[in-house]
């Protein structure tokens, strides 16, 4: 099995774009939740994540060479996930191939010291506060004339 090292991780700069093939956890069988909740829970520690993107990726304890894909999804606290918190997590394989693993039921047990969390509802109010007014309120086209709306029908035959 091949895991992704910190060399070949993408960083979350503007513009990048980053996919992963993952099953949400609504989609997911049934057979995959119970293979996946019987398996062993890792410790690691969050390498990064960016909520706006919503994944990132944890370095397990175990395995300080590997980088494991996490989604927003699959985080099972109330705060958002800062580098440097300490996570509990299980493993599942990615598919459609399931050569790489991602984690899943994630939970925080420690907060990085010295940075600042929100909560998922803080995040989302921060969001909507600072949220850029919508372009198509100002966008003029050059026939637009509100004062004359024309209608067009179409009449079968």
């Amino acid at each position: 099995m091949s895991h992704p090292t910190s060399s070949t991780v993408h960083s979350f700069n503007e513009g990048d774009h980053h996919t992963h093939s993952f099953i949400p956890r609504r989609e997911r069988t049934l057979s995959q939740c119970e293979r996946t909740l019987k398996s062993p829970t890792y410790e690691g520690v969050i390498h990064e994540f960016c909520r706006e993107k919503g994944y990132g990726h944890i370095q397990p304890y175990d395995n300080s060479n590997e980088l494991i894909f996490a989604h927003v999804s699959d985080i099972e606290d109330d705060y958002v996930p800062k580098k440097g918190d300490t996570v509990s997590f299980k493993k599942m394989l990615m598919p459609p191939k399931n050569e790489k693993v991602m984690a899943v039921h994630i939970k925080l047990l420690r907060l990085a010291e010295g940075v600042k969390h929100e909560s998922w509802e803080e995040a989302v109010e921060h969001d909507i506060e600072h949220r850029r007014p919508s372009r198509s309120n100002s966008v003029q086209f050059p026939n637009d004339q509100p004062d004359h709306v024309q209608h067009s029908v179409s009449h079968a035959n």
